[in-house]
């Protein structure tokens, strides 16, 4: 059996896991929901593994899907260099493409990123703000970024190109006494989703805190982690060294959070391979469910 795989395929695959169904993947694609699905089908056909399935959360990867998402992602990113306009054709323009982020994405993810963004377009131009969501849709609404990856849960009034569930995580040095009371936090300051969540699950399991530490700044946070000054609320891949998921039976479980990219219109195609490269990392956190 030929290993080649039609691209055609792989964007239908990707596209479903983006929106988190087929129905809001086809209305994206302009196709029709059978004919996305036939798609989704053929592709399982060709690699003989099921790739996706279906949750409480919308469509998910399967442990196929998940290895496969990656590889898909960076031969959709080649294959649109060959794109007029995004090919080697473009390189001596210089373009410039702003990028907004919360917090938590920069220590996660960008990395990752901006490497493989600059290596295939070395001429183009990067600008990156950090600020709460609520900032970043203002800026963005005012074509002062071009995309933003954000919180959706606060209203920005607008539709997202695409969205993920990600777990959170309790974190803290091993040594710490979880067992004390109040238990100390190392805390965001308000307005912050992860707070709210973290405080909200402690009063629901009956569990008394005090503060710690706070501070509106990931990086002190962290800081404050490694120090031992309490237990946090974090995304997995921004537990800095030294610090380690706290498993502990006493810590009340988290809920999922979502993360959402939405692009101004008119960005151009630059944004685009943006969407998809922050979407293969960031997708990745949602495989990091404990």
């Amino acid at each position: 059996m030929t290993m080649d795989l039609d691209t055609g395929l792989l964007r239908a695959f990707v596209a479903v896991l983006r929106a988190g169904s087929i129905n809001r993947a086809a209305s994206l694609l302009a196709r029709t929901q059978p004919a996305l699905s036939q798609q989704i089908r053929k592709l399982e056909e060709h690699v003989g593994q099921t790739l996706l399935l279906r949750s409480p959360r919308g469509i998910v990867p399967t442990m196929a899907g998940a290895a496969l998402l990656p590889y898909a992602e960076r031969i959709l990113a080649l294959t649109d260099e060959l794109v007029p306009g995004c090919g080697a054709g473009e390189q001596d323009e210089e373009v410039r493409y702003r990028i907004g982020l919360i917090e938590d994405i920069v220590g996660a993810r960008l990395v990752t990123v901006l490497s493989d963004f600059v290596a295939a377009h070395p001429r183009w131009q990067l600008s990156v703000t950090v600020a709460p969501t609520t900032r970043l849709g203002e800026l963005l609404a005012a074509g002062e970024l071009d995309l933003i990856v954000a919180d959706p849960a606060w209203p920005l009034g607008l539709t997202p190109r695409w969205q993920v569930s990600c777990p959170l995580v309790w974190a803290g040095l091993a040594t710490l006494d979880l067992t004390a009371t109040p238990l100390p936090l190392v805390l965001f300051a308000a307005p912050c989703l992860w707070r709210d969540i973290s405080l909200a699950s402690l009063q629901q399991a009956g569990l008394a805190w005090r503060c710690g530490f706070e501070s509106s700044n990931l990086q002190a946070v962290q800081v404050a982690l490694q120090a031992g000054l309490g237990v946090s609320v974090l995304l997995p891949g921004t537990l800095p060294a030294g610090v380690q998921v706290l498993g502990d039976e006493r810590l009340p479980p988290l809920p999922l959070v979502q993360l959402a990219l939405y692009v101004r219109d008119g960005s151009g195609p630059g944004a685009e391979q943006l969407s998809r490269l922050f979407y293969r990392e960031i997708s990745g956190l949602s495989l990091q469910l404990t």
